[in-house]
């Protein structure tokens, strides 16, 4: 499993994605038919990943907007991130970490 705890995500060429404050839709082009849906807040997460954003800097702007605890929503959207990885609507960029 990807470490979803450093480097860069992206979507993959072969995800269309539909992302709106209400939610995020995400479609795997390969497999007909196959949808996943997120939460407005796994929906900002996509958008900040979309942006270049790192996990970590994601999950800050996410604890920042919604006023929530940073440790809660890192266990969370790792977790989603992770999640992601595995159905292979995420991927991790090559480059690892930024130093």
């Amino acid at each position: 499993m990807a470490d979803t705890r450093i480097g860069e995500y992206r979507l993959p060429p072969y995800v269309y994605a539909s992302i709106t404050a209400d939610g995020a839709m995400l479609l795997d082009t390969r497999r007909r038919g196959t949808w996943f849906t997120v939460n407005p807040a796994g929906a900002r997460l996509l958008h900040l990943l979309r942006d270049g954003k790192t996990l970590d800097q994601a999950v800050t702007a996410l604890a920042e907007f919604y006023r929530a605890d940073r440790t809660t929503l890192w266990i969370d959207m790792a977790g989603l991130a992770a999640e992601l990885i595995r159905r292979e609507l995420l991927q991790q960029s090559a480059q690892e970490s930024r130093t």
